[in-house]
């Protein structure tokens, strides 16, 4: 009966302001839903679908801005033929099962602190993300990395805006099976080069790995200038690796940690692979 009762708690908001009136008596924002089912059902729920403009999709100059409502499928679906931004399309396209994707949200992907493997969240790092975060003192935009870092107090989160790209991106992961699980271990990759293949810009961030997904600043730093083929990525990310893995039901830490040279082989070698191949 875990539905009924979740629907006799179930306010409706029509307005950023009274969802932070909610949130703040005690209430939960409810977006997508597919992590609250996972949890105690003793507070009533505040669903954000009422609200207007938070399933956006709009590009603005090179800009792309997303409605936090937005779903991992039409996430996929949006970006299936940007390759500058194909880490986030991937991503939301082979997220959980058929069914979560319908449901999941990208606002609910980045909120929900305790989960340690968020799909779009390594992918959304790559491409240098900033949230629109509505609290009481009003809207603020601010680096998703910094969000990340310190979560604020009570707060909605209402857009994530993505800057103009170019060059490519990818993202790679490490499942026990092919659908259906978290992965253990993900690596999301984007990649400038000059014409003779030198690396000139390069963003990497990993999930799942640790308790949350982050950049991997050392190795960014040490390939640039560099015509590095896959197999020595092996060792360089070997050598430079500062993760401390989190051990879980799924796998231990150490393993997560190890599979890590792999994971960045693989995508390196994805976006150095001729276009359309």
């Amino acid at each position: 009966m875990a539905f009924a009762a979740m629907d006799s708690a179930m306010i409706h908001a029509s307005s950023l302001q009274e969802a932070l009136d909610h949130q703040a008596s005690g209430a939960v924002l409810f977006a997508g839903g597919t992590w609250a089912m996972r949890g105690p059902m003793d507070r009533p729920f505040v669903t954000l679908s009422g609200i207007p403009g938070l399933d956006l999709i709009e590009g603005q100059g090179g800009q792309l801005i997303l409605g936090a409502l937005v779903t991992h499928e039409a996430l996929a679906r949006a970006l299936s033929i940007d390759p500058g931004r194909a880490a986030l399309a991937l991503a939301a396209g082979k997220s959980a099962t058929p069914a979560v994707r319908r449901m999941a949200t990208l606002g609910g992907n980045i909120c929900t602190v305790d989960f340690a493997s968020p799909d779009l969240v390594p992918a959304f790092l790559v491409l240098d993300a900033r949230v629109t975060i509505v609290t009481a003192q009003g809207a603020e935009d601010l680096p998703l990395a910094d969000y990340l870092a310190t979560p604020p107090g009570p707060h909605v989160l209402t857009h994530v805006k993505l800057p103009a790209v170019t060059g490519r991106s990818t993202h790679v992961r490490l499942m026990q099976r092919q659908a259906g699980e978290y992965p253990l271990a993900a690596l999301s990759m984007a990649l400038k080069t000059d014409p003779d293949g030198t690396i000139r810009d390069l963003r990497i961030a990993v999930g799942a790995v640790e308790a949350r997904p982050r950049r991997w600043p050392a190795l960014e730093a040490a390939l640039i200038g560099c015509t590095p083929d896959p197999a020595a990525l092996r060792g360089i990310a070997r050598d430079l690796s500062d993760f401390t893995g989190r051990d879980a039901v799924d796998a231990p830490g150490w393993y997560r940690t190890r599979v890590l040279p792999g994971l960045v082989a693989r995508a390196f070698a994805t976006l150095t692979a001729p276009e359309g191949r």
